[in-house]
């Protein structure tokens, strides 16, 4: 069905104020338009709604029924406008994100209690290991992604919040057992705990870039969990790559220690990724907003 809600609009504002010059006036358009509108009303619905005289409009019994489902529907509307106006200015509603592997444990103190205790109207569903979700298709508001590399990529927005030196962890341990390597040959004869956060078939886990070219580490175990690799490596099965912020309680304390610092790795960076900046809902901004502070924060952390 073809509705055309002008047509509607206008055909109200007339049955209201009984005339077509008035109706033109409030609306601040064309007496002609008016007319055109109603007239195009009328023959879509193949009734007369309204009933002109050189001195009145009065509506016929079939405009009068119209007329009531009308108001009903005008008035829906603009309960609905209303409350999308409401919710661009105030924080309400759902939010869906979509988060790497193990960031929902990194982020739940510092970032999802305080932003829920903050809007109280908002509701948050965050999916972990769902970083490369189609976000329009999949009815995702905003995904936070990990690269390792400047990402380009016109069909959505990119915002780069911080970015995390990784290294190489072990525990003291294994380190007295296979020595502190000193270049990525001696790593490669060590057992490696892999994170594992692909598809299935994807065999990137073991893989690691260094000095211009990918290097193949033997892979003992490899898990989607920042809890179990990090139990893993005090259970002295070998070492692993972590961002420094995720292991820098563990480093202070002893409990790890970095091995070949003098392999260098490229940093994890990480993105906020949304479709569009223009009309984003209250709701997604102050989450954004908190994302940033979050960012801010750690990358304060990785200089200290």
């Amino acid at each position: 069905m073809n509705n055309d809600l002008n047509q509607i609009r206008i055909f109200c504002q007339v049955a209201q104020l009984q005339s077509f010059t008035q109706a033109a006036e409030s609306l601040e358009i064309e007496k002609s338009t008016v007319s055109n509108k109603v007239s195009q009303l009328e023959t879509r619905l193949g009734v007369k709604l309204l009933q002109r005289t050189t001195r009145s409009v009065k509506l016929t019994d079939e405009g009068a029924q119209y007329l009531k489902f009308c108001q009903q529907a005008m008035h829906q509307i603009e309960l609905g406008e209303a409350l999308i106006g409401d919710m661009q200015q105030q924080a309400v509603g759902h939010l869906r994100v979509a988060v790497p592997q193990n960031f929902a444990d990194v982020m739940a103190s510092m970032v999802v209690v305080p932003f829920l205790s903050e809007h109280p109207k908002v509701t948050l569903e965050m999916q972990q290991g769902a970083q490369n979700v189609d976000l329009i298709k999949d009815g995702f508001d905003l995904a936070i992604r990990a690269s390792f590399s400047e990402i380009d990529d016109s069909s959505l927005i990119y915002r780069k919040i911080y970015q995390s030196q990784r290294i190489f962890v072990a525990s003291a341990e294994h380190v007295a057992k296979f020595g502190n390597a000193i270049n990525i040959q001696q790593l490669r004869e060590q057992p490696y705990i892999a994170s594992f956060a692909g598809e299935r078939n994807d065999t990137s886990f073991n893989q690691v870039y260094v000095d211009g070219r990918w290097h193949t580490l033997q892979a003992r175990f490899t898990v989607n969990s920042i809890a179990a690799i990090v139990q893993s490596m005090q259970a002295n099965l070998g070492f692993a790559i972590m961002p420094v912020t995720m292991v820098r309680d563990k480093l202070a304390s002893g409990e790890l220690v970095q091995i070949a610092p003098q392999v260098k790795l490229t940093d994890s960076v990480i993105y906020l990724v949304y479709p569009s900046r223009k009309g984003q809902p209250a709701k997604l901004k102050a989450f954004i907003d908190t994302l940033v502070c979050w960012g801010e924060k750690m990358m304060l952390k990785n200089h200290r």
